[in-house]
């Protein structure tokens, strides 16, 4: 479960993280490949999906905890939710910045 934790954790801080080394030009040309598109793009879907998918597996671990438990699992519920939250936040404004 800290594994799953981790990933999901990790997930949109790397997506912020090409975002901004793409915007200053920082990963040398790497930006403008189709193997950066398709990152990008994985990214942008993955990391949702798997925010949402450690958010529900928290939410089943904390009713499932007992009762001496469940104020350590409610703790885990809420960065869950934090994690989905942003990681909404990065997507949107990721959306809000592509130019077509």
């Amino acid at each position: 479960m800290l594994f799953f934790r981790v990933v999901a954790m990790i997930l949109p801080q790397i997506l912020i993280f090409l975002l901004i080394a793409a915007s200053y030009d920082m990963l040398g040309g790497w930006n403008q490949t189709d193997d950066a598109m398709g990152t990008v793009l994985s990214l942008f879907l993955l990391s949702p999906l798997v925010t949402l998918a450690l958010l529900i597996t928290e939410v089943v671990r904390c009713y499932k905890a007992i009762k001496g438990e469940r104020a350590r699992k409610l703790l885990f519920t809420g960065l869950a939710l934090f994690l989905f939250v942003e990681a909404l936040a990065i997507d949107y404004y990721f959306l809000t910045q592509l130019r077509m």
